[in-house]
Order: C-alpha cells, then structure tokens, then sequence
C-alpha cells in the first residue's frame, strides 16, 4: 500500500509539475508573440522610413538626369547648327570656286575661239 501511495503522489507531482510547466511556456509563448509584433512593427517602420528616402534619392536623380539631358540636347543643337553654317559656308566657297573655274575657262575658251577666228580671218586675206 505505501508503494500504492509512493506512486500515487508521485504521479500526482507529475501532474502539478506538468501544469507549472505548462502555464510558464503558456507565458513565454505570450511573451515572445508580443515580442515578434514589436519587432515587426519596428522593422515595418523603418523599411517604410527607408523606402521614403530611396524614393527621394530616385526622384533627385531622375531630376539631375533630366538636366542633364536637356543642357545635353541645347549643347548638341548649338553644334548641330555651327556644323550646318559651316557645311553652307563650304557649299559657297566651294560653288564660287567652281563658278571662278568655269568662268575661266569659257573665258579662255572664247579666247581661243577668238584667236582661231583672227587667224582664220588672216589666212583667207593672203590667200584672195
């Protein structure tokens, strides 16, 4: 019978062990749920805080590359419009050269017609 009671209280003391166990992992539980949604929101608040100032950076940058862009494009219409007055510039020297050329050479050419006519006009004086 004491061997009865021995097991008895012991299963008994189990049980009340197992209970203690139970309510401080119960507590632990509750507390580390509380814990993670601390957590979480802190964490939320800053990936929030940081996705703010990654925005702002994004915006600055898209502003700067579109300055730039734009100084870019007035920089090159400038030069595309040097190079055209220059290309102008060429085509008229290059048109009064060839004019130059051409007149030069008819002048030379009626010259020459010129001095075959006179020779032409000398040769049938002698020969009548």
């Amino acid at each position: 019978m004491l061997k009865r009671h021995l097991l008895f209280a012991s299963v008994l003391a189990g049980t009340f062990a197992i209970t203690a166990c139970s309510q401080q992992t119960e507590e632990n539980t509750e507390a580390a749920v509380e814990s993670a949604g601390d957590d979480a929101a802190a964490n939320a608040d800053a990936a929030a805080a940081e996705t703010d100032a990654a925005a702002a950076e994004a915006e600055a940058a898209a502003q700067d590359a579109g300055a730039e862009i734009a100084e870019g494009a007035d920089t090159a219409g400038a030069a595309a419009t040097d190079a055209l007055a220059n290309t102008g510039d060429a085509i008229a020297e290059g048109t009064n050269t060839a004019v130059e050329g051409t007149a030069s050479a008819v002048a030379e050419g009626a010259t020459a017609v010129a001095d075959g006519a006179n020779d032409v006009a000398v040769d049938a004086e002698q020969q009548y």
